[in-house]
């Protein structure tokens, strides 16, 4: 069971969208995917075909003593078969200031996949845009954490705190990578400065970069994928490779 998080402290990067994405393609591809929502926002959940809802989500399931186990909270997709979300909720944002209080907080993910009673092929995690206990007990747990880059000017500091908080709370095993995002081949200038900057960090950077694409931003703004609302757009080819890639990373096959 291969583990992938999409995390960075910086808003507005991409982050959602490609964890929304990566996880409708590896389900496309044929596997059985489970998402966590682990953003109070519920985006993920949304895009992936959730409606607002009242029910249990996935902050219900962790803590000291948890009001869900994991089965009870996880949702199967209205539009994949194969993919299957444990979703996000407003009131996530009070829970994760009481789980930031447990001294186990960093077990939290792993006691809760325990009462999940099956075993997904990859398990994806979409974590907020902050230093939190959602996002350190992601990053103590998942085999590989993406920090989307996008191009422009101060990118590279949310990548920074990122692997700052990840050494942090990892005690050994793990991979942080960065991916490129909304690259626009007509920012020559830009782009070489950005390679540059990347060329002497310390985080691998994938081969995938994530073009900026209307299409990506109209599909987000009305919840869903791009593969759904316009399949032949820029940009939905770069996605299902970034998919591709992530999952050799983790050893999907």
């Amino acid at each position: 069971m291969a583990f992938i998080a999409f995390s960075t402290i910086k808003g507005g990067v991409g982050k959602t969208t490609l964890c929304s994405h990566v996880a409708a393609a590896l389900a496309d591809a044929g596997r059985q995917v489970l998402l966590l929502d682990l953003d109070p926002q519920a985006h993920a959940s949304l895009v992936l075909g959730l409606e607002s809802r009242e029910g249990p989500c996935v902050g219900d399931a962790l803590g000291p003593r948890p009001k869900h186990t994991l089965a009870q909270v996880v949702v199967a997709s209205p539009k994949r078969p194969g993919l299957f979300i444990a979703p996000a909720a407003p009131r996530m944002a009070t829970q994760e200031r009481e789980l930031f209080q447990w001294g186990h907080r960093l077990q939290a993910i792993p006691r809760a996949l325990k009462t999940l009673g099956w075993t997904p092929d990859v398990i994806l995690a979409d974590t907020p845009p902050s230093i939190g206990a959602y996002t350190e007990a992601v990053l103590a747990s998942a085999d590989l954490v993406v920090a989307p880059v996008p191009t422009g000017a101060f990118a590279l500091q949310g990548l920074g705190e990122i692997e700052t908080a990840w050494r942090e709370v990892r005690e050994q095993g793990g991979e942080l990578v960065a991916v490129v995002n909304l690259w626009d081949r007509r920012t020559t200038a830009t782009n070489e400065a950005m390679e540059g900057a990347l060329s002497e960090s310390s985080v691998p950077v994938l081969r995938s970069r994530i073009p900026r694409s209307e299409s990506i931003n109209q599909a987000g703004l009305g919840y869903e994928v791009v593969f759904d609302t316009s399949p032949q757009a820029a940009g939905v080819e770069e996605l299902r490779a970034l998919a591709h890639e992530l999952g050799k990373r983790v050893g999907l096959r």
